[in-house]
């Protein structure tokens, strides 16, 4: 298997891929950088109540809403400043703006678009009570529903089902008119994001029955080398991790099992401002780097992918393509399959064998 600029991808003991970008090893000060540039969301007590209950706290079953939060909220930065923002070098103000806005929306809160308020309560429409832990499949619908019903937003979310990929309704996704009727007066867009519509895929698999199955390691390990992808969810049974790098044969991820003070909604649109302590903001980034062997992960999680526009659909079905020939017809984490006319539609189906048929959309 290559890379996108067609050098070998080195999957040894110190080779080091973190969401699509190649480092030394473990210990780069580039690595960290990129590490500390990721949003970091864990759990959180002394919040508000989520309403209706009286949960003022999401410890013990809140792990899987948090690295759901995690996937999102990595997204954002993506598709609003790009994938090589750092913090660090975090010095235009439009840039810091963006930032703050996109950290506002997940603050603690009943008002905060993507607050562990409104997943929770959420997840009431997929039979989830507030204090009862998500799974995959849920936290993906419950994710698409409150992204999807944000008229204004840039972003959309498209989940796969039953491990198949339908590009032809992204294609869809991504050719959908932008809304900016509503549009809060102090959105912040850089990168472009104001002029297109991107879209985040959530792919919920299970990769085995009560643990992760080792045919599956090396495309989970393909899946994070590709630049298209932005996390993954998953962990060890009801207790949810974000993965969000492979060093040789562990996963690199974010805990959300940390308990910190809930952060109340201080913002204001207009004038980008948001009241929170110089500790508050450390609280959303990470300086160290922890790993978790893949023979330890739970066989449910979900994947995400960021499309930014069909030009880079086209790119990352020709990258899931590779993976497959790079597993050489074994059991892996997807394959693609492409019908003889490309300008109708491709399916790209994840979790197949040798012998799995491929569903294609229509175009």
């Amino acid at each position: 298997m290559t890379a996108e600029g067609g050098e070998e991808l080195d999957f040894s003991p110190n080779g080091v891929f973190f969401l699509g970008a190649s480092y030394d090893d473990v210990s780069s000060t580039e690595l960290l950088d990129d590490l500390k540039s990721r949003i970091w969301i864990t759990y959180r007590h002394s919040f508000p109540p989520i309403q209706p209950s009286t949960f003022t706290t999401d410890v013990g079953w809140g792990c899987m809403l948090r690295s759901g939060q995690m996937l999102l909220a990595n997204s954002f930065i993506v598709d609003r400043l790009g994938r090589d923002w750092r913090i660090s070098k975090n010095t235009s103000p439009q840039m810091w703006s963006a930032y703050i806005e996109i950290v506002s929306w997940f603050l603690d809160s009943n008002s905060s678009p993507y607050s562990i308020h409104r997943i929770a309560l959420l997840g009431k429409q997929f039979e989830k009570e507030i204090g009862q832990w998500f799974g995959p499949t849920t936290i993906s619908q419950v994710l698409k529903v409150l992204v999807n019903n944000e008229a204004s937003s840039s972003l959309s979310i498209y989940v796969g089902n039953d491990g198949v990929l339908y590009t032809d309704e992204i294609r869809k996704e991504l050719d959908r008119p932008l809304d900016r009727s509503d549009e809060p007066g102090g959105s912040t867009f850089v990168n472009g994001a104001a002029n297109r519509r991107s879209v985040l895929i959530l792919m919920p698999l299970r990769l085995g029955v009560d643990n992760l199955n080792p045919i599956y390691y090396n495309g989970l390990k393909q899946c994070l080398a590709i630049s298209n992808c932005v996390g993954i969810a998953g962990g060890r049974p009801n207790s949810s991790l974000f993965f969000v790098g492979v060093h040789g044969e562990n996963l690199l991820y974010l805990d959300p099992h940390y308990s910190r003070p809930g952060n109340s909604v201080r913002f204001k649109l207009n004038t980008c401002q948001l009241s929170l302590s110089e500790q508050d903001f450390a609280s959303f980034h990470c300086h160290t780097v922890r790993s978790v062997p893949l023979s330890s992960i739970d066989p449910s999680l979900v994947i995400g992918f960021y499309i930014r526009d069909i030009f880079d659909l086209d790119r990352f079905c020709s990258l899931a393509g590779s993976v497959r020939e790079f597993l050489k017809g074994s059991f892996g984490a997807f394959s693609v399959s492409f019908p003889p006319d490309y300008a109708r539609t491709k399916s790209v189906v994840f979790c197949s064998g040798e012998n799995a048929s491929v569903v294609r959309g229509g175009g």
